[in-house]
């Protein structure tokens, strides 16, 4: 069964979509990472889910609009839009999640350093005072 021009440029147009939505997914579990940057397994395990969503998306975008066919003209739409995306966008997310990820650590840091001198000094005292008790 052949499309029309006017179905394959449908399809198309929500390749692009499609590209978007995948490349989306991508910067949300990039920006996590930047959060918290995981081990080796869960690193496995994130590009594992990844992958599934993205395969999942594609069979069926495939099957409702090219009734399970697959299209170069597709699998370059969502290339197009990803590497777009990726590569404009994505970049700047990233960073901007890595500055954020770095002014929240300096600022805990800052905040936590004279809380463990107090809480130093403190058990300091409870120690020499539970010393004065035992004796």
């Amino acid at each position: 069964m052949e499309f029309t021009l006017y179905e394959q440029n449908v399809t198309f147009l929500w390749s692009l979509v499609l590209g978007v939505i995948i490349v989306c997914i991508y910067i949300i579990i990039s920006v996590i990472r930047e959060f918290s940057p995981p081990n080796a397994l869960m690193l496995i395990a994130e590009d594992i889910l990844f992958m599934g969503i993205a395969a999942a998306l594609n069979f069926f975008f495939a099957l409702s609009q090219t009734h399970g066919y697959i299209r170069a003209y597709v699998i370059f739409g969502q290339m197009i839009s990803f590497s777009l995306i990726y590569f404009t966008l994505g970049k700047l997310l990233k960073n901007l999640a890595g500055a954020f990820v770095r002014i929240i650590s300096c600022s805990v840091q800052r905040v936590s350093v004279p809380l463990r001198r107090l809480l130093k000094n403190i058990s300091d005292i409870v120690s020499k005072q539970v010393k004065k008790i035992k004796k």
